[in-house]
């Protein structure tokens, strides 16, 4: 997510690049159209389903078959490598796109993307200081996006979140030290965790905010949005049950 826009990572575009041109039929959007109009005539019983899933089968399968044995896309460049004078293909990597000459595995020359031979990509230093040895953080890329290590690497193997989490100022309980900070998972889902972590390991699912619990009197309650019951305030302490309807689903 870019400026409140998606944009599509590098293996996203590769992805479809391999799609559309290894079964660029099945991704047309007539395909769908197509398939249910053949399905239509099958309940009406104007055509056998035998006839149908065989016409699909056959040309996917063989579309299969060759895709499974083709190669990783790559990109042609005007660049020649250095040591054997083959042709240098842009090639997608676990940590972003390189280049590589096409003679491999007998020549094995690979670099950086824009570049030198033998030479990692220079890290972009954040006006952020490490603290634990107190060096700047360097913005570096990722199996799951960009973070930020410490430059003095392997010295210091420090590393923090690009954006610093949102501190909600809720005073863990668990522990009594930590405050819940607002995080991201993986897989971009906003949950809430401890500040001690790996130390103190409580987190939720749903926002704390600074309110005492009515019934068990537990400190704090949270905000739980869902499109069922809609926007409730619910008590995290286990065993309480207590809520609160704030505002009405529109599906209700």
């Amino acid at each position: 997510m870019e400026k409140k826009r998606f944009v599509p990572t590098d293996t996203g575009e590769w992805v479809n690049k391999f799609l559309v041109s290894s079964f660029g039929e099945i991704v047309d959007p007539k395909f769908t159209a197509s398939v249910e109009s053949k399905l239509d005539a099958v309940a009406r019983g104007e055509s056998g389903w035998k006839p149908v899933l065989r016409d699909f089968w056959g040309p996917f399968k063989a579309a299969v078959d060759k895709a499974a044995g083709a190669e990783r896309p790559s990109e042609t460049t005007d660049e020649v490598c250095p040591e054997c004078g083959k042709p240098m293909v842009i090639k997608l990597g676990r940590y972003g796109k390189f280049m590589a000459c096409t003679g491999y595995p007998e020549c094995k020359v690979a670099k950086p993307l824009n570049g030198k031979q033998g030479e990692q990509a220079e890290p972009e230093l954040s006006d952020q200081k490490c603290d634990k040895c107190g060096e700047p953080m360097a913005i570096k890329a990722g199996r799951y996006g960009k973070f930020l290590g410490c430059s003095a690497y392997p010295e210091c193997k420090n590393i923090q979140p690009l954006e610093k989490p949102k501190d909600t100022g809720i005073a863990c309980p668990q522990c009594g030290k930590g405050t819940f900070l607002e995080k991201k998972s993986r897989r971009g889902k906003i949950f809430y965790s401890c500040s001690s972590y790996p130390k103190c390991k409580n987190a939720l699912w749903n926002e704390p905010i600074d309110r005492a619990c009515p019934q068990c009197n537990a400190p704090f309650v949270t905000i739980k949005v869902t499109k069922r019951h809609g926007t409730e305030h619910v008590c995290a302490t286990e065993g309480c049950g207590w809520k609160e309807q704030i505002e009405v689903s529109e599906a209700a």
